[in-house]
């Protein structure tokens, strides 16, 4: 089954002004504050705006690896070499993949031609 990427899942971003940011996004914008929790030892504040994710990471001590990045669903393969050999054989050079868990979601990661990291994830039933 090929993939087709099916909607915008998440939007991530690096914060100096950490709460500042997320008091603009809560406050100003009516998002809603889901979660609290660490990655990689970096404060992260989850909110939702309709249906899309939003990530606070807190950069006061510099910019977080890997953030910002975006997140989009896709549907296709349950396998996730498959994807990655569909991607790759667009010319899509895969960083690494991420199982959910232990699956079937997975999570495939890889950048667009600007730089920006891109992260494909699908949570099939």
């Amino acid at each position: 089954m090929p993939y087709k990427v099916s909607g915008l899942r998440s939007w991530n971003m690096n914060a100096e002004s950490f709460e500042s940011v997320v008091r603009f996004y809560r406050d100003a914008l009516g998002a809603e504050e889901t979660t609290r929790h660490q990655v990689a030892g970096a404060d992260v504040v989850r909110l939702k705006i309709g249906r899309t994710g939003l990530g606070v990471f807190d950069a006061k001590g510099g910019p977080r690896p890997g953030v910002p990045h975006h997140t989009f669903d896709f549907e296709g393969p349950r396998d996730p070499n498959v994807m990655v050999q569909e991607l790759e054989a667009k010319g899509v050079k895969v960083e690494n993949v991420r199982m959910h868990g232990s699956g079937p979601g997975y999570s495939v990661y890889c950048y667009d031609p600007s730089g920006n990291r891109i992260e494909l994830s699908t949570d099939p039933a």
